[in-house]
């Protein structure tokens, strides 16, 4: 999204969660990260719902494809698209980019949290089930963010 100044209403609700999400966490700690993670999933399970009505979507490889635009578009996000295959998703935000949902420094506990939104993306729009690699992350002080999401 090129105009900051005009966001989406969804863009506006993903970043309140974001906020709500960053809130429980520094209140309750560890004990509200699986709230957290089934919120996220949920939110991921029904963007993957609209997703699949808007793209063909037949496979791993053509959920990666959706789901990276749909990301890079609402997130605004610039980076680099690492691998993109029947076998992996893997991207990395560019260096210096703060991060997407606003967790600054939180930890990798509520990142993986807010992360699993993707892993409900690839449920609902090819039925498969994936596994999270995040091997760089805002939250944790790294400059950029690189996930790799596979196939189980």
């Amino acid at each position: 999204m090129s105009d900051k100044t005009q966001k989406s209403p969804f863009v506006i609700t993903y970043q309140a969660l974001s906020r709500m999400s960053l809130r429980c966490y520094e209140t309750f700690g560890e004990q509200a990260i699986p709230s957290i993670r089934d919120a996220w999933y949920g939110m991921g399970l029904e963007l993957g719902e609209r997703l699949k009505t808007k793209r063909d979507i037949t496979d791993f490889k053509s959920a990666a494809e959706a789901i990276s635009a749909l990301s890079f578009k609402l997130d605004d996000l610039d980076g680099v698209l690492l691998a993109l295959s029947n076998t992996a998703y893997h991207f990395r935000t560019k260096s210096g980019q703060p991060c997407a949902v606003g967790l600054g420094d939180a930890g990798r506990p509520i990142c993986e949290a807010v992360m699993s939104v993707n892993q409900g993306q690839f449920k609902s729009t090819c039925g498969i089930d994936v596994d999270m690699e995040i091997i760089q992350s805002c939250a944790t002080g790294a400059d950029c963010c690189e996930v790799i999401f596979r196939p189980r």
